[in-house]
């Protein structure tokens, strides 16, 4: 297939389109990432204790209510939903900047705002996945087309750090309303999408028959040798790195500055945690475009318990004292084998799960990755808060590295695939 018939079918099918929608969204929480933890410290002034709850209360929904979403989205359309995501994110972003705008932003304001974005994001979420292989190019398999998403992904969230960096100059209610018009253009680019005809389940009474379907889900992850290990890494990528990378490691690029600066809030610590989150989407960016260009290994099991081993390691080295650069540097590495990790463990869930369960599959993978989430956010804020943030990434450094051995030692996931 030549290069212009290709692009000819990823017109056809929205693959293009369905690219801008998944990058553009995450663009938007790109900025999100930055501006969170920058509300609750500087703005609010509230503690890592509060950070933690908050994060929590960002990834909470999601866990609650994810498995729903996956049930939703094999049943329903799920173009439909993710427009529908669209727009209601969109409005979310315009009510937390106008808050912030006038002042009147609480703790328990953004409390809402967070569980809001979570709600929203556990339905369009894996609406958006099982999307992805309906309007893939069949030229290339899912794999590539997950390589693409990723791409669409990292690029997006390099884009909002970047935008989130602008704050000392646009203003955090600039910002935010950045990303609703960042929405606003999602939405109309999912209404371009157009996916292949899917299988899915049809009649019955949807409320009976949920608890059903989706310990089918349940069943069939644990039945394969892949997808159940899997889904066992992503628990420990949520404990482990989601929390570290929510609270403690923020709470030590805001330690390097005083949270005020001229009577006034810091700006500068936006700009420090942007360029420090930008270093490992930047690294998992150039990953995940390797393994574009030249394929996944012939082992994707192996390179995937090895991309998470060498994220162990990474944290454990950012313990020790240093420079922020070098700090920023490490964090590049961790993106790099994040983007190996993220990438394949999509790919390899994508690939072995049944066509007609995808979306619960996808959804308890995602499961794993956002349940374990408020469980390290939480816990990490309560340790940063005794022992401070950077003896605290010991923690999940070293429980990281139990996982991946006992999973390495007791399943078949490196020599399966």
């Amino acid at each position: 297939m030549t290069a212009s018939s290709e692009a000819g079918a990823a017109t056809r099918n929205g693959f293009s389109a369905y690219l801008f929608t998944h990058g553009a969204w995450f663009l938007a929480f790109g900025v999100q990432m930055v501006l969170f933890p920058y509300l609750v410290r500087v703005v609010l002034h509230e503690g890592p204790i509060q950070l933690g709850i908050a994060q929590m209360s960002l990834q909470l929904p999601t866990t609650l209510l994810i498995l729903i979403g996956g049930f939703v989205a094999d049943r329903a359309d799920g173009r439909r939903i993710v427009i529908l995501g669209c727009v209601a994110s969109a409005a979310t972003f315009l009510v937390l900047a106008g808050l912030v705008a006038s002042g009147r932003l609480t703790f328990g304001l953004l409390i809402g705002y967070a569980l809001v974005v979570g709600v929203i994001g556990a339905f369009a979420g894996p609406a958006r996945d099982s999307l992805l292989s309906l309007v893939a190019p069949v030229e290339g398999g899912v794999q590539k087309a997950v390589s693409g998403a990723s791409l669409a992904q990292f690029g997006g969230q390099i884009l909002g750090m970047l935008a989130a960096m602008t704050a000392p100059l646009i203003g955090v209610a600039g910002l935010l309303a950045g990303q609703a018009l960042m929405m606003g253009a999602a939405t109309l680019a999912a209404l371009r999408i157009r996916p292949r005809p899917a299988a899915r389940r049809v009649g019955g009474d949807p409320f009976s028959s949920v608890g059903r379907e989706i310990a089918e889900g349940f069943a069939a992850t644990a039945a394969s040798p892949v997808l159940g290990p899997v889904v066992l890494c992503s628990i420990g990528m949520g404990v482990c790195f989601m929390g570290a990378f929510a609270v403690l490691l923020p709470l030590t690029v805001q330690s390097y500055f005083p949270l005020t600066a001229a009577g006034g809030e810091n700006t500068a610590i936006a700009t420090a945690l942007g360029a420090f989150s930008l270093c490992f989407w930047v690294g998992s960016m150039a990953s995940a475009m390797v393994l574009m260009r030249r394929g996944a290994p012939r082992r994707k099991g192996r390179a995937y318990l090895l991309a998470l081993a060498s994220g162990a390691a990474v944290l454990l080295v950012c313990s020790i004292p240093m420079p922020l650069w070098l700090l920023c540097v490490f964090n590049f590495v961790w993106g790099l084998g994040g983007g190996v990790a993220m990438t394949l463990g999509r790919g390899l869930v994508q690939e072995h799960a049944p066509e007609a369960a995808r979306a619960r599959v996808l959804s308890i993978f995602t499961l794993g990755l956002m349940g374990g989430g408020p469980i390290g956010a939480v816990a990490y804020g309560m340790l940063a808060e005794a022992v401070g943030p950077r003896p605290a990434l010991l923690a999940p450094a070293i429980l990281m590295m139990l996982i991946v051995g006992t999973i390495a030692a007791r399943s078949r996931l490196a020599q399966a695939v």
